[in-house]
């Protein structure tokens, strides 16, 4: 399906042709940028840019997500609003999430990016707007613009996505970024296994058939690429969790010695934020494996591309 004026709510949405084309042009935004520091002056009649508005709205918190469609707004010549506190909003006056929604959309902003936690009514109105929604990190549901930077950031290391083997490793039961990353990565060949506490192990339909490894050097020796997972303990506090920060660090934190089985041409993954000791150790984020940091920088260059494509903008081909 074509995503011009369409949401985007999940990594299923998207046809290779899609997939294709936000990657054609994030490559060309980010070499764009790298040579002139800059890259609206590639969208045609970017003299209407300063017209468009892109609003944000979560309310769970968002470091690298917000700043990066921010940033990736501000490199396009766009404008955004932002509601990323709760606590200043109509939501502490007793406001339901779904008419926060139904507000800002009237205000008839050109798209919106929103994030908040499992709320099925949400969910329900999200879909009704006037407007195109990008999923910003629903719950424990999907985080596919975090994927397709993910994919992005694989093929620009290795040169190919097709044949690559991911571990994802850690809390994948509660981990919006694995289900989007599963989804994705296999449906551009890669083939995804996880290692995982069985207190972390995914449940759902999706997952059912995906290989997983008990042991994390084993898995480890397997992978071209390992995505390490922060430990969702706010998603922990329902489901009676057992298992002690002490006791996953001993199993599944990677360090030097899990490092020792990747392979040389290897990569590492995190989504963010990393919890430093606990998913990853400092010496491992100092690794020439470790492409957290480049994971970040894409972000904006894939989020750019993808909001340029959804708004209809054209782009000079340089």
């Amino acid at each position: 399906m074509s995503i011009v004026g369409e949401s985007f709510l999940s990594s299923e949405q998207l046809s290779e042709k899609d997939i294709e084309q936000i990657f054609s042009r994030a490559a060309l935004f980010k070499k764009e940028f790298q040579k002139t520091k800059r890259f609206d002056h590639l969208v045609s009649h970017n003299e209407a840019l300063h017209q468009k508005m892109v609003a944000m709205v979560f309310s769970e918190p968002s470091t690298r997500t917000r700043m990066s469609f921010q940033m990736a707004s501000a490199r396009l010549g766009i404008r955004t609003m932002s509601l990323d506190n709760p606590q200043v909003s109509s939501l502490s006056k007793g406001e339901t999430l779904e008419d926060t929604f139904r507000n800002i959309a009237a205000m008839l902003p050109d798209l919106m990016v929103v994030r908040y936690n499992t709320n099925l009514d949400a969910d329900a109105v999200i879909r009704e707007l006037p407007c195109p929604v990008i999923n910003g990190g629903i719950g424990a549901y999907e985080h596919p613009t975090q994927a397709l930077l993910d994919a992005f950031t694989i093929q620009e290391a290795h040169g190919k996505l097709k044949g690559e083997k991911m571990l994802i490793v850690g809390d994948v039961a509660h981990s919006r970024v694995a289900n989007s990353n599963m989804v994705l990565l296999r449906r551009l060949g890669v083939e995804v296994a996880y290692c995982a506490p069985k207190e972390f192990e995914p449940t759902t339909e999706a997952w059912k058939g995906v290989r997983n490894f008990d042991s994390l050097n084993e898995g480890m020796e397997w992978a071209s690429v390992v995505m390490g997972l922060r430990v969702q303990k706010e998603r922990h506090a329902s489901t009676g969790i057992g298992l002690s920060m002490a006791e996953y660090r001993e199993r599944y934190r990677i360090g030097g010695d899990q490092l020792k089985h990747l392979r040389s041409d290897g990569i590492l993954l995190h989504p963010g934020p990393v919890i430093r000791g606990i998913e990853l150790s400092a010496f491992v984020l100092n690794d020439k494996r470790t492409k957290v940091l480049d994971q970040v920088t894409n972000g904006v260059f894939v989020r750019a591309s993808l909001m340029s494509i959804m708004l209809g903008l054209e782009v000079q081909q340089k």
